[in-house]
């Protein structure tokens, strides 16, 4: 009986060590995804702080104070998956930054279902200006598609009292009979991942989604000619590789990027060009307090 137990016992333990390298491992990766990124982003703020201590420099040769108009660009924060801890960890971190953005209730969940944002969290985020847009499935037959559509909007409303004006297309781009379909739902704008400078198809308004991490968000932003979602995944699911996970450390660059202002989608697709006049001590002030977030 004892060999029993010790047998056991081993196997446990053998398995304990297993999990635990596992989740070292995993770990790991983690940790050396953030340095890469951060290592990307120093190395950024680096030449732009040479860049603008050469004009400074040659400005004070030539006695001239430089003043730097840059455009800012423009984009509203969309947030997915919406598990529990995206109203205790993520939405108090936003909030400091950003008055309101979009939050999407997918595949049919309901606020208040088990272990997603429950109806007070929703209530609350509504009344504070954010948006709530809403996915289903695609199904290839329209009529089904539009009926799925409406049940799923009675069970919200009577479950929240909400009727949303944005539908969240969870691959492909916006055709124009979808647009009719959802324009007689009622919505207004819709969400795709579709790369287009248009900012309507049909009589909807169109948001074209990046991943808010990207190395150069900032720039594809700036070159987009049609409006810009910053998309993050709360809760990630390693199977689709296209989703961009959230963590902590990305979201704080997000939100300390000084050439990205994040806006409202009301302000947004009504909005112009946001333009800030600033001199490059004023620029290299903002990138060494980033350094030594970056560095710390």
């Amino acid at each position: 009986m004892r060999k029993v137990f010790l047998i056991t016992g081993c196997i446990i333990l053998a398995g304990g060590l297993v999990a635990l390298d596992y989740w070292q491992g995993y770990n790991q990766g983690l940790v050396s995804e953030q340095l890469v990124q951060d290592n990307i982003e120093i190395q950024q703020l680096l030449n732009e702080k040479t860049q603008l201590e050469e004009a400074s420099q040659q400005a004070t040769t030539e006695e001239k104070t430089p003043v730097e108009n840059t455009e800012m660009s423009a984009a509203v924060l969309c947030f997915n998956s919406l598990n529990q801890s995206f109203y205790t960890e993520v939405y108090p971190v936003v909030k400091e930054k950003v008055d309101s953005g979009i939050f999407v209730l997918e595949n049919g969940k309901l606020p208040g279902d088990d272990d997603y944002i429950s109806t007070q969290d929703f209530s609350e985020l509504i009344d504070s200006g954010w948006v709530c847009a809403i996915s289903l499935e695609r199904d290839a037959d329209d009529a089904l598609w539009k009926s799925n559509i409406e049940q799923y909007l009675t069970a919200l409303n009577d479950r929240v009292s909400a009727k949303p004006a944005v539908y969240y297309l969870s691959s492909g781009s916006c055709t124009e009979a979808d647009a009719e379909i959802l324009k007689e739902l009622g919505f207004e704008t819709v969400l795709c991942h579709e790369q287009t400078a248009a900012k309507t198809v049909g009589e909807l308004n169109v948001v074209q989604l990046l991943g808010y991490n990207d190395t150069d968000v900032a720039g594809s932003i700036s070159s987009s000619e049609g409006n810009c979602g910053l998309e993050i995944w709360v809760s990630w699911d390693k199977s689709v590789r296209t989703r961009v996970r959230y963590t902590s450390a990305a979201l704080q660059n997000l939100l300390n990027n000084s050439t990205i202002t994040l806006t409202g989608l009301d302000d947004m697709l009504n909005g112009e060009p946001v333009s800030v006049s600033r001199t490059p001590e004023e620029r290299i002030a903002q990138i060494d307090q980033r350094l030594d977030e970056l560095y710390h």
